[in-house]
């Protein structure tokens, strides 16, 4: 898989969490996992969403041939 493929990969992941944390899709913001669990549907949808910028943020690092986490 090259470099670019692997970077729109992640972006689109990424932005697949962003999205569906924001609009409390069930299939990413489920009351029953571990995280909602632990600190409440708010904080854990905040959490997806920093996990989907940083998704994001590797793969556009990753398309322009920045490997910072390797």
């Amino acid at each position: 898989m090259t470099d670019t493929t692997l970077g729109l990969v992640l972006v689109v992941i990424g932005l697949l969490v962003v999205v569906g944390s924001a609009l409390n899709w069930r299939i990413v913001t489920h009351s029953g996992k571990l995280l909602n669990l632990l600190f409440g549907d708010m904080i854990a949808r905040t959490i997806y969403i920093v996990i989907g910028i940083f998704l994001m943020a590797m793969g556009v690092a990753r398309m322009f041939g920045i490997y910072w986490l390797e």
